[in-house]
């Protein structure tokens, strides 16, 4: 078979305190298994609950490690690590992916293809009076049709003044409410507990008592207005026969699966099946896994036979969690099916994998594209400056309309997971917000996009546009100061992980020169060449071949590159400055200016134009210097182009006949 396996701890961070009566969660720590041949890799997610699931917490690793040393045996028997329900799951997961091409599309259906989506329930923490309701104001204000509570933590009166509150306003045909106990209940106050919950139309409690009261059980169900759902009930249950007993002893009316603490989704159908056969429903639930887990949960939970509201609403719970194509509204869960989610899952399992660097490949605009490796540190430190720099803060939506191919498509990617930034996937084209209905904090768009977007009206909904990819011409920066979205030219590279200068283009900070972001530093060599001194980002100061006028270490104005200047009578021309003053006359064509052989000057200015000749007005050289206007134009139906986009200059003019 030929697979490697590894794994990697991760720790999740609530958004807010997690209260059930089991105690206050804080922060939640998974661990990711990685199944990997070649360039594929499997994910999956082994998320135990502490004092819940049955997996030994202090042998979680231990056992970890013995699964990645010889995963096919595992994979051929899961029994060998039945003990830990957890870790079987996450080897279920990350194999099923891995077959399936390593994009996290683990079972295709109309739900993959964004043509189903999964009633949900709106999940409300225990807390104080005050953020429950709080809480509940926000879900029925969103839309929402089914709301479980969790109680059992707070005085049984204010729990019950809540749901009171609740049917006030609405009544069980437009709210379905459900609430989960958690085994708070004992012997002695279950019956009067339920009695009270009765008035309130629930349709379930979920564990009103501890687990393994089969007796006591048995009665509620047959007793209770309120209809009962096992919960915690089965997670001890490994074998069929003790899976029988249980339920033929009890009889509830439901059973709530949770393949994290069951073993995983094979185990999940066995009960399914069970349950099917004595006419006792069912829903899934998700256990606080990341969007890792939960991603496959959705996945595999749209393949089934399922009624009613599934409890899979939990991917928003965390501040740092995995991006995700999973998206809520109103109570329905979606999956965005825009191919880019692709490269972009295949890019986090690289990411969350244990290795300390990745391979990037430059984008060949000066060159031949080639392949360098940097260390994921140097990524986290380049995306803390960039939240830095901007003012990004958590929960701020970003959007990918990138390739991910090059560093600056997989730099919003680990932007968004380092950040807590929440991640919008658009496809990569010409019109990126084309579709994109929702308010964008922070977006990167290549110049090309910018213009479009500026064209088509769509940069109303957009915060901050950062540009870079190629030269910000002057026609459009011109364009740009009359919009309300801050405009950024950027100047970097893959060697630099991205920008490592910014030139605000629009607004109250508007500057003519490029500026170092924080811990940068700028220097020139002897060509007078932009030396980059990025030590956060890699230990050696970088060497382009920009030619640039430093204002000092912070600043520096770009002129061009060394490769396209011209040497002309023994005067140095800058294209990129003589192609500047063009733009205000060359609106609506691709140009660029090149030297080529010249008796006498060794080299010529020439104006290289795409499409059919036109005749360019005489004031649009009203602003050369004699030595910078062109003494030859020339024009060419269709320019060559680099994969991201810019002109290709050299392979242009090879095509040109003179």
């Amino acid at each position: 078979m030929g697979i490697s396996a590894s794994w990697k701890k991760y720790t999740l961070d609530f958004k807010r305190s997690a209260g059930t009566s089991r105690g206050i969660m804080h922060e939640r720590h998974v661990w990711f298994i990685f199944l990997q041949s070649g360039t594929k890799i499997g994910m999956g997610e082994c998320a135990p609950l502490p004092g819940l699931s049955r997996d030994n917490f202090n042998q979680i690793e231990k056992t970890l490690s013995q699964v990645c040393s010889a995963p096919e045996s595992y994979l051929g028997d899961p029994s060998l690590i039945k003990n830990f329900p957890a870790i079987r799951f996450a080897l279920e997961m990350a194999y099923m992916d891995f077959l399936n091409g390593g994009i996290r599309s683990l079972y295709p259906s109309p739900f993959t293809n964004s043509q189903k989506s999964i009633n949900i329930n709106g999940l409300i923490w225990m807390g104080d009076p005050e953020s429950m309701s709080a809480q509940i104001d926000q879900k029925l204000e969103e839309g929402w049709q089914c709301i479980k509570i969790k109680i059992g933590a707070l005085d049984f009166e204010a729990e019950l003044e809540l749901l009171r509150s609740i049917r006030k306003r609405f009544g069980a045909d437009r709210i379905e409410l459900r609430v989960d106990a958690n085994g708070a209940f004992s012997k002695t106050d279950v019956h009067m507990k339920l009695n009270h919950l009765a008035a309130f139309d629930l349709h379930s409690i979920e564990q009103p008592i501890k687990p393994d009261q089969w007796e006591l059980l048995a009665e509620l169900s047959a007793t209770s207005s309120v209809p009962i759902a096992l919960d915690e009930e089965l997670i001890g249950l490994r074998e069929e026969s003790d899976r029988i007993e249980m339920l033929n002893i009890v009889k509830p009316q439901f059973i709530v699966l949770k393949p994290s603490l069951l073993g995983g989704f094979r185990e999940c159908e066995k009960w399914i099946e069970l349950a099917n056969q004595r006419n006792i429903g069912w829903w899934v639930t998700s256990a606080l896994e990341s969007n890792i887990g939960l991603n496959a949960l959705a996945q595999w939970v749209a393949t089934l036979d399922t009624n009613g509201y599934q409890g899979l609403g939990t991917g928003q719970l965390f501040t740092n969690n995995v991006p995700s194509p999973l998206k809520v509204k109103r109570g329905e869960l979606y999956l965005d099916s825009t191919s880019a989610w692709n490269e972009v899952n295949q890019f986090i399992g690289e990411w969350l994998s244990p290795a300390e660097t990745m391979e990037l490949e430059t984008s060949g605009s000066t060159g031949k594209s080639k392949t360098i490796s940097v260390r994921k540190e140097w990524m986290e430190r380049s995306a803390r400056l960039t939240g830095k720099t901007f003012k990004l803060k958590r929960g701020d939506t970003a959007l990918l309309c990138l390739p991910m191919r090059y560093v600056a498509g997989k730099m919003m990617v680990v932007r968004s997971m380092v950040l807590g930034l929440d991640l919008l996937v658009s496809e990569s084209s010409t019109d990126p917000l084309k579709g994109v209905d929702l308010r964008i904090d922070f977006t990167a768009m290549v110049p090309l996009q910018l213009q479009k977007s500026l064209e088509m009206g769509r940069l109303g909904s957009v915060k901050m546009v950062i540009v870079g990819g190629g030269q910000v011409s002057y026609k459009l920066e011109k364009e740009v100061q009359d919009i309300s979205t801050q405009v950024v030219e950027t100047y970097g590279m893959t060697e630099t992980l991205t920008h490592v200068a910014v030139r605000w283009l629009n607004g109250p900070h508007r500057t003519e020169h490029f500026l170092a972001l924080d811990g940068i530093a700028f220097e020139t060599d002897d060509r007078d060449c932009l030396v980059i001194k990025a030590p956060s980002l890699n230990p050696n100061p970088f060497v382009t071949n920009d030619i640039v006028k430093l204002i000092d270490e912070k600043s520096f104005q770009w002129l061009g590159r060394i490769d396209n200047v011209i040497n002309s009578g023994g005067v140095k021309i800058f294209p990129e400055v003589v192609e500047a003053k063009l733009a205000s006359a060359i609106t609506d064509r691709r140009f660029f200016i090149t030297g080529l052989p010249d008796e006498k000057l060794g080299q010529k200015v020439v104006l290289v134009v795409e499409g059919e000749a036109f005749r360019i007005p005489d004031d649009a050289w009203s602003k050369f210097e004699q030595y910078e206007k062109p003494r030859e134009i020339l024009f060419k139906m269709c320019f060559s182009l680099t994969k991201t986009g810019k002109i290709n200059r050299n392979e242009s003019i090879q095509k040109i006949e003179f």
